[in-house]
């Protein structure tokens, strides 16, 4: 179990005066700009089952992404720093600071790429299903149903001035909630100061530096997938080592550009209790499964037989035809 919570832990100004958009795909490529291009500041929540963070982001908008930082406000002290595809986490408690690269983002309210909205159409049907309320204003729910089994529905719910989600919310096929993000508070458009973007743990000395992730090119790695559910690709593959283990873990990171899948391979034995089949925490599955020497894990919140595909067409590179 220990193994698995760890998995699924690993596993960005000006406000839009125009009249909001008239239908649903036109909503979700506002929504993806805008969420790049504001400056806002605001406090929201996470939950997962019985897991919930609070969480200050402060973000400086342009049109490469701007520069956004992170802070929890309850449980473990943690910030991140995000400029472009350059992240920096620093965490006290520890004393370590960790640097990585990022060409991919999952930094609440950026839910999509602007690049990838027509993509989701193929695997989504986009429609606004009535109004609600979150953090004192109103918004425009935006519903993505998908149009196969592979992924489940999502509920955007959108300021229709700025455009900004202020809610996100996954839901099963029962409609019940997995997974929400919902501001409690937000200022939009938020004047932000070089000063609010950065870390209060500006003074590292003596901490422990971690640049962990090692890139791989996936067209030169050792493992592919034969198949894969529709619409779902490799964005990154790096290669981490980590305390407690013998030998360092591949994560292989995938997405349908909106919902993400991780795939962790590592050799048998690196971790004692490591488990086979399906299991299930807090609303995101995990199944697990040997081939050859190393053993597979693949996470993430999307329905049971996505995940079985996925680990079931990862193969060794050798035994490619």
């Amino acid at each position: 179990m220990r193994h698995l919570l760890w998995l699924l832990a690993l596993a960005g100004s000006l406000a839009h005066a125009e009249a909001p958009p008239a239908d649903g795909l036109e909503w979700l490529q506002k929504m993806a700009t805008a969420a790049r291009e504001l400056s806002y500041a605001g406090t929201y929540s996470y939950s997962r089952g019985d897991f919930v963070e609070t969480t200050r982001v402060v973000h400086h908008g342009d049109g490469s992404g701007g520069v956004g930082r992170f802070e929890t406000l309850n449980g473990r002290p943690r910030e991140i720093v995000r400029v472009g595809q350059d992240v920096t986490w620093y965490m006290p408690d520890s004393r370590t600071v960790r640097t990585e690269r990022q060409s991919f983002r999952r930094f609440f309210p950026e839910l999509v790429s602007p690049e990838r909205v027509k993509t989701l159409s193929q695997f989504y049907d986009v429609a606004r299903t009535g109004v609600d309320r979150v953090a004192g204003m109103d918004c425009v729910n935006v519903l993505l149903s998908p149009k196969d089994n592979f992924r489940y529905p999502q509920s955007i719910c959108v300021e229709p001035r700025s455009m900004l989600s202020l809610r996100a919310t996954t839901l099963n096929e029962r409609q019940e909630r997995l997974e929400s993000f919902a501001f409690t508070q937000i200022e939009v458009p938020a004047r932000v100061e070089a000063t609010d973007l950065r870390a209060k743990s500006r003074d590292t000395t003596g901490w422990t530096q971690e640049n962990v992730a090692q890139s791989i090119d996936p067209s030169n790695s050792n493992w592919y997938f034969r198949e894969l559910p529709a619409g779902f690709a490799v964005v990154s593959e790096t290669q981490r080592t980590l305390p407690g283990r013998n030998a360092p873990v591949t994560h292989k990171l995938l997405t349908d550009g909106l919902v993400w899948v991780s795939v962790f391979i590592e050799p048998l034995g690196n971790l004692s209790g490591m488990g086979r089949g399906l299991s299930q925490q807090g609303g995101a599955g995990a199944y697990s499964r040997p081939v050859g020497n190393q053993h597979v894990t693949v996470v993430g919140l999307v329905p049971v037989p996505t995940l079985v595909l996925i680990g079931g067409a990862l193969t060794p590179r050798s035994t490619q035809p």
